[in-house]
């Protein structure tokens, strides 16, 4: 039986690696850190924190409800309440246009612009309109003269997804794909019952089942071909053969490998473009604050608070509280200490306006001040990696750096999907 190396135990590593030994292959599962990567969690003081949102978009037609299905994992979906979404506007709170009820009840747009959007909306649904490569989502948005309010609330809807703080710089026929399947969801917005680590677990579980092997703490340095296939190699110089090899890291750091040349020249364009980042503060209050909505987003400095305990009381103590506030960042500016420090305060003074008397409920926080969500940002001049190298049809890449369906996770997973339907 031939045997296949996945390098890099993330979401993606795993997701392949359990598809493929849930075929009867012998698989290899390399990882050098916490199993999952970024899609895990962290416990402090018994409150649960993710690391980065941990939303899943259009779960209904997505691709980690196939995997779900497929590999029988133990998964509780627990659903967005759009009635609870709210966006700042002109000082108070407003409906989410986030379904037909709440774009009735917005006031980010009126009158004769609600009936644009949503004449927006079904040229999409209907693939009317498909935009176009080389044209970005802002660029569209001039050339078709759309209204400024609606053109706004178009882009608000790109940063929320994309989490992205220059929505204008999407590819149109990127922007228009996405949404073409979004807007047709019945489950716009859901989350994993107690947060990524629940899905990491059962992945893992039934990974083992089929006979994986995990290589634990193990960082691979060197995967270089052999006459039957190639040596994986890690830094203490113990090797492996493999037939095959899935590299499930990003192209940054497999750049830091010795690696086959056709490899290294394959990524290393990749490997210089810009991730998603973002700034992350989780806090744990007790007692906890209720209010009527679940979800702020402050378009003005583009970050937002979520409420998960509303959704999952499995996350913190009794009577507790998570709230988790993202701010997007703005890739030429992450360096600069004052910057980070303007979206901290940012993100106090919307818990401050919106949680008042989070400070004096405070039991524990975390800051992740450059977060990375998504390791190749969607924008004009950047593309994802191929899941196939062309000139070796022994070696895959699977992430959220590469091709697929979906954004963030969803990336991740479809281009697991695709290396392991190649592979069967």
């Amino acid at each position: 039986m031939e045997t296949i190396a996945v390098v890099g135990g993330g979401l993606a590593g795993l997701s392949v690696a359990a598809l493929l030994a849930a075929q009867g292959k012998q698989i290899h599962l390399y990882d050098a850190g916490a199993l999952g990567g970024r899609a895990t969690s962290q416990v402090l003081k018994g409150f649960t924190f993710n690391y980065g949102a941990h939303a899943v978009y259009g779960r209904d037609q997505s691709a980690i409800r196939l995997l779900i299905k497929q590999l029988k994992l133990d998964i509780t979906w627990l659903d967005f309440s759009s009635a609870k979404a709210k966006y700042e506007f002109a000082g108070h709170l407003t409906a989410a246009p986030a379904n037909a009820m709440g774009l009735l009840k917005t006031e980010l747009v009126e009158g004769t612009d609600k009936i644009r959007f949503t004449w927006e909306v079904v040229k999409t649904m209907l693939s009317i309109e498909r935009g176009e490569a080389e044209i970005s989502i802002g660029q569209w948005l001039i050339q078709e003269k759309v209204e400024e309010d609606v053109a706004r609330l178009m882009l608000d809807l790109a940063s929320s997804n994309f989490f992205t703080a220059e929505p204008e710089n999407i590819p149109s026929s990127v922007y228009f794909d996405y949404y073409r399947k979004l807007f047709r969801t019945r489950k716009p917005v859901s989350y994993i019952a107690g947060g990524w680590q629940t899905l990491i677990d059962e992945l893992e579980r039934v990974f083992l089942a089929h006979g994986g092997t995990i290589h634990r703490k193990t960082k691979v340095t060197a995967v270089e071909e052999s006459g039957v296939g190639y040596r994986v190699r890690d830094r203490k110089k113990v090797e492996w053969a493999a037939n095959r090899v899935i590299f499930a890291i990003p192209p940054r750091e497999m750049r830091k490998m010795a690696l086959p040349q056709s490899v290294q020249q394959f990524i290393e364009p990749y490997a210089r473009f810009e991730p998603v980042e973002v700034l992350v503060y989780d806090v744990g209050l007790c007692p906890y604050i209720d209010t009527p909505y679940s979800y702020v987003f402050d378009r003005t400095h583009q970050l937002f608070v979520t409420d998960l305990s509303h959704y999952d009381a499995s996350i913190s103590p009794t009577d507790g509280q998570v709230l988790q506030t993202v701010a997007y960042l703005e890739h030429g500016q992450v360096d600069q200490a004052a910057y980070i420090e303007q979206k901290v305060e940012q993100i106090h003074e919307l818990l401050d306006h919106h949680y008042p008397g989070w400070r004096d409920r405070l039991v524990t926080e975390r800051t992740m001040k450059r977060a990375i969500v998504q390791e190749i940002k969607w924008k004009m001049g950047q593309h994802p990696l191929p899941c196939f190298l062309e000139s070796d049809e022994a070696i895959a890449f699977a992430g959220d750096w590469c091709e697929g369906e979906g954004q963030l996770s969803e990336l991740s997973v479809s281009s697991a999907y695709a290396v392991a339907h190649e592979w069967q």
